[in-house]
């Protein structure tokens, strides 16, 4: 045991607490099973360790044994209450009087609970301790708007999943809210009397019953929280799909099924007071009012997103991805990709590109940024694409060709029109120009029939004539990716500024890619997987993840013969695979 904090780290830290706590009991039919202590002598035994690591994580040294052993428990893996208290030996109502610690941890971020009790660490806390350093949570102050919407969007991909209990998910959006009253986001919750300033007097309030009844509730001088978890649900739906559009089964993992009741009992009935203050109105489908399914106010998505730049109109094709919800990713190319991947990079920085358009278009040539990225799949195209916004700033808009493409004569080509159109808006309202992407780009940029007399073939090439010309008149960055070159037509390769082959790495980047994903690798074994097996970045991934699959699944790391067996497998699913998609 550690007599001073001098010489502990985390995970030292975690390691001591566990030595100390555990100890093994022998089982009624033999074998021995481990347990561990959680009691006041323990908090002595280990409160040099204990009070380092709340120290580090700004949690109680009793909490910080708790999730000592929870991290221990876990393995990577959730498990139930039941669970805790086995390994705990003490009773299920005893394990309740720990409930105020388990949900300090959850409100700290560094366990979860699903909507059904079960408890996990997060993975944004287990990357940390992989590196040995402590989480701590995300401070809530000095946010912006779109930092808020961000990490709403991330609580609802958890309730999505079930990865965090509602109550904990409202009290973190509440708590931003709150926080940050400077933002447009908490300025217009203000204003509509979605969430105010807290209350005073109403401290009896039992915050659990909001959930099941939606009448006449002052804890907050606001909306209930059903309501208020609706507003939130309404702008993750904008925020993240750009568009919230929506009906009540969209909600369906969002509310029990008592408060989802009563919601559309009420909004039937007209008498939500997100209804009556006027920020949730009816949907408009076809130009009819479709009472079945309703949105937020557009008016009032302005002024939550003034911050953002207000409302956007971006085509019903397209989506839009913002570079902030782009993770870093680590990539291994070539030198010759490489290096035109960094001249890229640094003509799409916001200083240069500006110097750069700006001497063009005083020589009187066309200022717009044209990339293809062509070669085989899985090689890293997109994910490239999604580098170079990171790095530089800039948002993608995601063309989808899928809805691009209508059945009714001449609507595709309306279509199109109208996202170049809302494209050129966004290019001169955006203070940082964003980049169009059409990704797997044959399925438009194909090549044009001559003397077509189908009614498909003419809207074919009518498309690829609107795109032509969009090409020769753009003033931002587009970027198309393929697998398919020799289904380009030839016109659109002279309207290419850059082009870039991505080809399958060689022996020398496929061992990077092989050390990045999966570290623990020896050199050795690097070389022997990157010499023997021709694999894309994308099929490299394909092994790591199943590899990491069966680790959850055995609790034991797989051995190299296992590995190799992986790989093989991959190239079996590559040859029945008809069409690749790259990653």
């Amino acid at each position: 045991m550690a007599n001073s904090k001098d010489n502990l780290t985390v995970l030292s830290a975690i390691e001591e607490i566990i030595k100390t706590a555990s100890y093994e009991e022998e089982e009624k039919f033999g074998g021995a099973s481990e347990y561990y202590r959680f009691d006041e002598k323990l908090l002595e035994e280990v409160h040099i360790p204990a009070e380092f690591l709340a120290g580090k994580m700004d949690i109680t040294p009793k909490q910080a044994i708790l999730f000592s052993i929870i991290v221990e428990m876990s393995k990577c893996d959730d498990f139930s209450k039941r669970d805790l208290a086995n390994k705990l030996k003490t009773s299920f109502v005893q394990l309740l009087s720990y409930e105020d610690d388990l949900k300090a941890l959850e409100s700290a971020l560094v366990i979860k609970r699903g909507r059904w009790g079960n408890i996990r660490v997060g993975e944004e806390v287990l990357r940390c301790l992989e590196k040995n350093k402590a989480f701590k949570h995300p401070a809530i102050t000095d946010l912006k708007t779109f930092t808020i919407l961000s990490r709403i969007t991330r609580l609802f991909r958890e309730l999505n999943n079930e990865e965090v209990e509602r109550e904990m998910a409202l009290n973190e959006m509440d708590a931003m809210i709150l926080a940050n009253p400077g933002t447009s986001i908490a300025k217009a919750a203000n204003k509509y009397g979605i969430l105010k300033e807290r209350a005073q007097g109403n401290e009896d309030y039992d915050e659990d019953d909001g959930w099941d009844y939606l009448q006449n509730l002052d804890y907050l001088d606001s909306m209930c929280p059903a309501e208020r978890m609706l507003f939130y649900a309404l702008c993750f739906r904008y925020h993240e799909y750009n568009d919230d559009y929506c009906c009540w089964w969209d909600f369906r993992n969002f509310f029990n099924n008592r408060t989802m009741e009563a919601l559309q009992q009420y909004y039937k009935d007209e008498e939500l007071e997100l209804q009556k203050k006027g920020v949730i109105t009816y949907a408009s489908c076809d130009g009819m009012l479709v009472k079945d399914h309703f949105k937020i106010e557009d008016s009032i998505k302005e002024e939550i997103l003034a911050d953002c730049g207000g409302l956007h109109e971006v085509a019903p094709m397209s989506g839009l991805l913002k570079s902030d919800s782009l993770e870093e990713k680590p990539l291994f190319f070539d030198r010759q990709v490489k290096e035109s991947l960094t001249t890229l990079n640094n003509l799409l920085t916001e200083n240069r590109y500006a110097e750069v358009r700006k001497a063009l278009e005083d020589k009187g040539m066309r200022s717009g940024f044209t990339c293809l990225f062509y070669g085989s799949p899985g090689t890293g195209k997109t994910e490239s694409v999604y580098q170079l916004a990171k790095k530089t700033g800039r948002d993608i808009i995601m063309t989808d060709v899928a809805k691009l493409k209508s059945m009714w004569v001449g609507q595709s080509e309306k279509n199109l029109k109208q996202l170049f159109a809302n494209y050129k808006k966004l290019v001169e309202t955006s203070s940082v120009t964003p980049i169009l992407l059409f990704n797997e780009a044959d399925a438009i940029f194909g090549i044009r029939k001559s003397g077509a007399e189908g009614a498909v073939d003419k809207m074919e090439n009518s498309l690829q004539n609107i795109i032509l010309q969009e090409m020769e008149d753009l003033k931002g960055i587009l970027i198309a990716t393929t697998n398919l070159t020799e289904n380009l037509d030839k016109a659109f390769e002279r309207r290419f500024l850059y082009k870039v082959k991505f080809s399958n790495p060689s022996v020398d980047v496929k061992c990077q890619i092989w050390n990045a994903m999966m570290p623990e690798l020896s050199e050795a074994d690097a070389h022997l997987l990157a010499e023997k097996f021709d694999f894309s970045g994308g099929q490299i991934e394909n092994v790591v993840r199943k590899k990491t699959i069966q680790t959850i699944l055995t609790g034991q790391e797989p051995e190299m013969e296992t590995l190799m067996t992986f790989c093989c497998e991959e190239i079996m699913g590559a040859k029945n695979q008809q069409r690749k998609i790259g990653f």
